[in-house]
């Protein structure tokens, strides 16, 4: 009995101790992010790791902005923790996808993803393994992208940022082509709107599992006519098949991604009509868009290595307008009256990403730039 109350006497002042200010457990001690362990176990000096984490937090609020399919160079080399940070707009459903090619794969490459429709909400943080990393977009708008080597990393690489389909496409042998009716088209004299896409294909083209999962339901009623519902393992969304010739998967069994469901066909609502599979995809929240989940895209090329020029001693001409992005529809952040000294810290072989020694950064294109 002696034992439990000095016990609990020991917890009660630790708690209260760690309640105020005398003293204050570290906000990350709990976290398994690959950010917050490297920053446990780095090594170096403390000074190091304060700017290697304010570079991180100046590139978290910058206005810089990139699209979907953006290939880079990156020169880290300026600096011992500089990063890189850009928004990007993407849908749900995409799998974004970033991809390097670098001198020493052992190095360590951060990316941290987070929300800008949510007050910053961190969606993920790792870093880049086998070259790459990826993850599937939950919500649509604009997200955060930071880049930012480990501390000490001065070796130039190159990077690509780009979109996939996070979904299989459910019809075999179709692509985006295929679709000829999207979400939010009108349906019954503008009684209701199109809840999927319509992916047109000859009578018993075989659809296919999208994702891994297993079957819920599967039946033959309603404007569906002939439908499967294949419930995914990843999200849990409930993926929609409808119009079927025939049906070929089974309630309650698991499938693998590309099993053959059933055969394109007319049924339900669609009979006397052409051919087509309706798609659709059902969240917690109701009805979402198919399309970007299953849209096929091509992948961006690294850029060459004979694009690659020099990144240091540089000036930035008079009269150049630094801009939001790589590109003049982008707006303009700031107009350079002056010559002045900058560092190259990107480029996609037309535009570079700068900073000027007031910390300005922003997009010119190459020809403003003095060597």
């Amino acid at each position: 009995m002696v034992r439990y109350k000095s016990f609990l006497v020991v917890l009660i002042s630790f708690l209260t101790l760690t309640s105020c200010d005398g003293l204050k457990i570290p906000k990350n001690v709990f976290n398994t992010s690959e950010r917050a362990k490297y920053e446990r176990s780095f090594s170096g000096a403390d000074s190091l790791m304060t700017n290697w984490k304010k570079d991180f937090s100046t590139a978290s609020v910058n206005q810089l902005k990139i699209k979907d399919g953006t290939s880079l160079i990156i020169n880290p080399g300026h600096s011992t923790s500089h990063a890189l940070g850009y928004s990007i707009e993407l849908a749900k459903g995409d799998l974004l996808v970033i991809e390097t090619e670098m001198s020493d794969e052992n190095k360590k490459i951060f990316i941290d993803l987070s929300s800008q429709n949510s007050g910053s909400e961190i969606i993920k943080t790792g870093i880049i393994k086998d070259n790459s990393f990826s993850q599937q977009i939950e919500n649509d708008g604009w997200y955060k992208l930071v880049i930012q080597p480990e501390i000490g990393y001065s070796e130039i690489f190159k990077i690509k940022i780009y979109t996939q389909p996070s979904l299989k496409f459910p019809v075999a042998g179709k692509g985006n082509k295929n679709v000829q009716s999207f979400w939010g088209a009108s349906r019954d004299g503008g009684g209701r709107s199109h809840e999927g896409v319509d992916i047109f294909a000859p009578r018993g083209t075989p659809v296919v599992a999208v994702a891994d999962g297993y079957i819920i339901r599967t039946g033959n009623q309603g404007l569906g006519g002939k439908q499967v519902w294949l419930r995914g393992d990843t999200v849990g969304n409930s993926h929609y098949y409808a119009h079927l010739d025939s049906i070929l998967a089974e309630d309650g069994k698991r499938v693998k991604t590309g099993d053959t469901l059933g055969l394109v066909e007319n049924t339900g609502n669609a009979a006397g009509g052409a051919t087509h599979l309706h798609f659709g995809i059902y969240s917690t929240g109701g009805a979402v868009d198919p399309y970007p989940f299953i849209r096929e895209r091509s992948v961006p090329k690294l850029i060459s290595s004979s694009t690659s020029e020099k990144f240091s001693g540089n000036y930035l001409k008079a009269g150049s307008n630094l801009r939001s992005g790589p590109g003049t529809q982008y707006e303009i952040l700031s107009a350079n009256d002056l010559k002045r000294p900058i560092v190259i810290l990107s480029t996609d072989g037309s535009w570079y990403h700068i900073r000027t020694q007031d910390g300005i950064e922003g997009f010119v294109t190459k020809e403003r730039i003095e060597r």
